[in-house]
């Protein structure tokens, strides 16, 4: 039986309680989702499988939109921050980007709170009342509103860290998304129809941006991962992670977030060792858009991928097993600590991160005379069909010109570089 007393959670005929005993105690900790089905005169139920509230209250809300048919008087009340809420447990959380849209999400979410503890809108805020005037006030929030790192104190406990500028192209990628979870509203009829907000293009909030380092400065980008500087200095073992996003980003072409997601682990089914292949694109995440193709692994890649156990971006850490000290290999979720003290150090111009490895590397190669076609499947801007993909990976002439150019130029980056481009080998594996 559940608590007669107020649930946990609730929505609809739907809410959240302990299973108890008669005495009120719980049978377990896991939380269970209660509703009453007045046909049989029984309360049912069904286990969340999890004592966590938060996602037991996601378990309740996602059982509840999977049964609930919503009607006319109640698409006259379903707000906006349920409008996020419910497109992200349907829609959002099933996507590779899922991280992504979660962020932008939780901006335009804070907005609305920003604006309710203002006084500025009436709660519950309803989408017919998100019209081009907030919007246009969402975007100076937003603007003016840093994005805060948070890292973790002496006692374990998340601290707000260092701040940077929110860029207009990070905003208007939450206008969008915010349009589509009311369109995905509207097609659920959870509400008559969706406001018709205009949002800018991508051209109008990123100005273009022509600056590209050359071969001589990706030497010394490579040689300040050795040397250290600032916080870094003299802990160049810090600045592995950095080290190795770079000889992933140089070699592959590769997006910050496909880099940081390049693993050498079998189950992962990206590194095809003995056809030199390597797939951006791990076993079960769907491609999107942003497309990330088949590379060859030129020689180079190849070295560090058979240092590393699981993720190429990550640094070592020391521990003893059974008596015996073993080298851990942990992966890291970002390398812009790092870049920022490299970028301060030799000076590049702000606002420039990790992707502009991606951006001069194509660049350099698109100079040095390399198949533009080949070019812009290197960089998933051109699909091949889905067919046709499954074979073509594996000619010898596959990404031909791509290959030796990436060859080429870390040829000359070893002449340039005053420290080895090469891992130091040691055994893998804890």
């Amino acid at each position: 039986m559940a608590n007669a007393k107020r649930p946990l959670y609730q929505r609809g005929n739907f809410w959240l309680d302990h299973e108890r005993r008669p005495d009120g105690q719980p049978v377990s900790p896991n939380l269970y989702i209660f509703w009453y089905e007045a046909g049989v005169r029984k309360t049912r139920r069904k286990s969340t499988g999890t004592s966590d509230v938060g996602l037991a209250c996601d378990a309740l809300d996602a059982h509840f939109l999977a049964v609930h048919k919503p009607s006319a008087a109640e698409q006259q009340t379903y707000c906006v921050l349920e409008a996020l809420t419910d497109y992200y447990l349907e829609h959002g959380q099933k996507q590779a980007s899922a991280e992504s849209i979660r962020a932008r999400l939780k901006l335009v979410r804070r907005f609305i709170e920003h604006e309710i503890d203002a006084g500025r809108i009436a709660e519950p805020f309803l989408p017919q009342h998100f019209d081009d005037r907030l919007l246009s006030r969402f975007r100076e929030w937003a603007l003016a509103t840093p994005i805060v790192a948070r890292k973790k104190d002496q006692d374990g406990n998340w601290i707000a860290g260092a701040t940077r500028a929110r860029s207009a192209s990070t905003v208007e990628e939450s206008v969008i998304q915010l349009k589509a979870a009311l369109r995905f509203a509207e097609k659920a009829s959870r509400i008559v129809a969706a406001p018709k907000l205009g949002h800018k293009t991508r051209e109008q909030v990123t100005p273009e941006r022509k600056y590209r380092l050359s071969v001589d400065t990706l030497a010394e980008i490579l040689d300040f991962t050795v040397k250290g500087s600032g916080n870094y200095e003299g802990h160049a073992a810090r600045l592995m992670p950095l080290r190795r996003y770079l000889i992933g980003a140089m070699t592959t072409l590769g997006r910050p977030d496909a880099v940081l997601d390049m693993s050498a682990k079998p189950d992962r089914g990206q590194w095809m060792k003995a056809e030199r292949r390597f797939d951006l694109n791990p076993v079960g995440r769907l491609q999107t858009k942003k497309r990330r193709p088949v590379m060859p692994v030129v020689g180079l890649l190849e070295s560090w991928l058979l240092v590393t156990d699981d993720r190429l971006v990550c640094y070592d850490r020391t521990k003893e097993l059974e008596g015996e000290k073993v080298i851990e290999q942990i992966a890291v979720a970002s390398v812009r600590s790092g870049w920022d003290t490299m970028r301060d150090k030799l000076k590049l111009p702000l606002g420039w991160g990790p992707k502009l490895i991606r951006h001069s590397m194509a660049t350099i190669l698109a100079n040095r005379g390399v198949d533009l076609v080949e070019l812009e499947m290197a960089l998933g801007h051109r699909v091949i069909s889905k067919t046709t993909d499954r074979y073509v990976i594996f000619s010898p002439d596959y990404l031909k010109t791509i290959c030796q150019g990436i060859e080429d130029v870390m040829s000359e980056l070893a002449r340039k570089s005053g420290a080895s481009l090469e891992p130091c080998m040691r055994a893998t594996g804890v």
